[in-house]
This record gives structure tokens, sequence and C-alpha cells, in this order.
């Protein structure tokens, strides 16, 4: 049991600890006078490691209590990205560009408590789902927008084609300038 102290893996010294107890209990008395002290040295190599266990375990329940907190900020940036509305390709970029960088934080904190981690996950995952819909909405509508232009642009073009055999130069002129405007 003295010798578990020397063990680096929490886990493992309890595991072989747990052992030690049930071979303490099978191998059965010893004489009277070595009694109190042989257990009184078992006692405080036990006292020892679960007082180390407990220690490591309420600095891991800290430690996820800290990227809980951290891990619920970056939800609700996410969600703050996922409610604007960018007018422009640009804008989207940036925008994309933060999203990108708050994934990349959420990737260094490390897990939140079992009991909340998938919870905050989820919200965090809803929070992108949500910006990438609206991203893809846009962009959609943009490609069907530089679609209509570009027809509209190639009528403009047959129109202007029409018109280069005629002899009517004022109104022809008119209507070419109206068109370069259009």
């Amino acid at each position: 049991a003295e010798e578990l102290l020397l063990e680096t893996s929490i886990t493992r010294s309890f595991q072989q600890l747990q052992k030690l107890h049930e071979a303490w209990k099978e191998i059965g008395p010893v004489q009277k006078d070595k009694k109190d002290e042989i257990w009184d040295r078992f006692k405080a190599a036990t006292d020892k490691l679960n007082k180390r266990r407990q220690e490591y375990y309420d600095s891991l329940r800290e430690e996820q209590n800290k990227n809980y907190a951290a891990k619920y900020l970056l939800c609700e940036k996410a969600e703050q990205l996922a409610d604007v509305s960018p007018e422009s390709p640009r804008q989207w970029q940036q925008y994309t560009d933060q999203v990108n960088e708050l994934f990349k934080m959420w990737k260094t904190i490390g897990f939140a408590p079992k009991k909340v981690n998938n919870e905050v996950w989820n919200r965090f995952r809803n929070a992108l789902d949500a910006f990438y819909k609206n991203k893809k909405e846009f962009f959609k509508k943009y490609k069907d927008q530089q679609t209509e232009n570009y027809n509209q642009k190639l009528n403009l073009c047959v129109q202007a084609e029409d018109m280069k055999s005629s002899a009517d130069w004022r109104t022809t002129t008119e209507e070419l300038i109206n068109m370069q405007k259009e």
C-alpha cells in the first residue's frame, strides 16, 4: 500500500488498493500486540491514497466546471453569430472566420461534466448548423441573383446587337445610352 503512493496513475493505484483491502480481509488475524501497529500503518497508507484520489477528482471536477463555463460562453457567441444577417459575401466571410475561430477554441477546451457535456455540445452544434444554413441560403439567393443579372445583361447584348444596323442615329444613340445605364 505504501508503494502505491509512488504510482502516478490515480486509477491504477486505487484499483490496486482495492485488491490489497480484499487480500487484507482474506489473510486473517495477526498477533494481538502487532494488530494495531500493522493496521495503523495500512490505514495511514490507505488514507493518503484516498486523500490523493479525492483531491484529484476535486480538481478534475473544478476543471470540468471551468470548461463548462468556457463552452457556455462559446455557445452564446455562436448563437449571436447564427442570428446575424450579412448582406455581402465579404461580410459572410468575416463571420465565417469568427465561427471557425470559435470552433478552434472549442476543440482546445477539455470536457465539461458528464451530465452537461452532450447538452452543451448540442447547443453549440445547433448554433453552428443554424449559421451555416443561413449562409447556404444567402449564397443560393446570391447565385440566383447573379444568374438573373447575367440573363438580363445577355438580353441587353441581344438588343444592342439588333440595333447595330439601324440608320436612325439619334434614336439608336439614346436607346444605347439607356441600355448602358441599365
